[in-house]
Formats: C-alpha cells, structure tokens, sequence
C-alpha cells in the first residue's frame, strides 16, 4: 500500500468518525462511549425502578395510570434506536401481572475501524 492510499484510507475513517460523533451528539446531546454508557444505564435503571414499582399497575387508577404508562413509553422510545434487539414479556410474579421489556445489543462481526 502506497503512502497516498495509506493517508487517504486514514483520513476517510477519520471523517467516518467525527461523522458519527456529530450523528451522536445531533440525536442525543453525548458524542463520548462513557457518556453514552452512562445514559443508557440510566434509562435502563429509570425503566427498571418503574417497572419493579408499577409492573402490575395495582393501585393506580385512570390518570396515574395513563401518565405512568406514557412515561415508560417515553423511555421506551428513546432506548429502542439505541438497541437492535428488544424483548417484552408478560408472566404473573406473586400473582400480580407483570410486563418487562429488555433491550440488548447484537454484536457485529467485521469492520474495526
């Protein structure tokens, strides 16, 4: 490989970087791996300690109940672009009906830039 080819194949994977960046920070305000670790961490623990609190929806009525649902589709929403795959169950858990979705990543195979 040829000193020209060299430097343009590095300065092309550097553009495709700071493109992703300026993608990142665009769509959620952070451009870092740590600062995007740590807000999905906290979704998933907003999204757990609504679940693990209202899973079964008991006690809540009309209103609180709508507003607590809309909530966790907010989350929802902005954690399901930052996932490839989502699965939502239903089961009983001390006889009270639960509802829990998990987000997971798929792990790519090939390009390291």
């Amino acid at each position: 490989m040829s000193d020209f080819t060299m430097i343009e194949s590095l300065d092309g994977q550097l553009q495709s970087l700071y493109r992703d960046r300026e993608i990142l920070e665009e769509r959620f305000g952070v451009s870092s791996a740590e600062e995007i670790s740590r807000m999905i961490e906290n979704l998933e623990a907003q999204l757990r300690d609504l679940y693990n609190s209202y899973g079964s929806c008991g006690g809540l009525e009309g209103v609180e109940q709508a507003r607590m649902l809309s909530r966790i589709e907010e989350l929802s929403s902005v954690l399901d672009p930052m996932y490839s795959q989502k699965s939502v169950s239903f089961f009983l858990e001390n006889n009270q009906p639960v509802l829990r979705a998990e987000w997971h990543e798929a792990i790519q195979q090939g390009d390291d830039q």
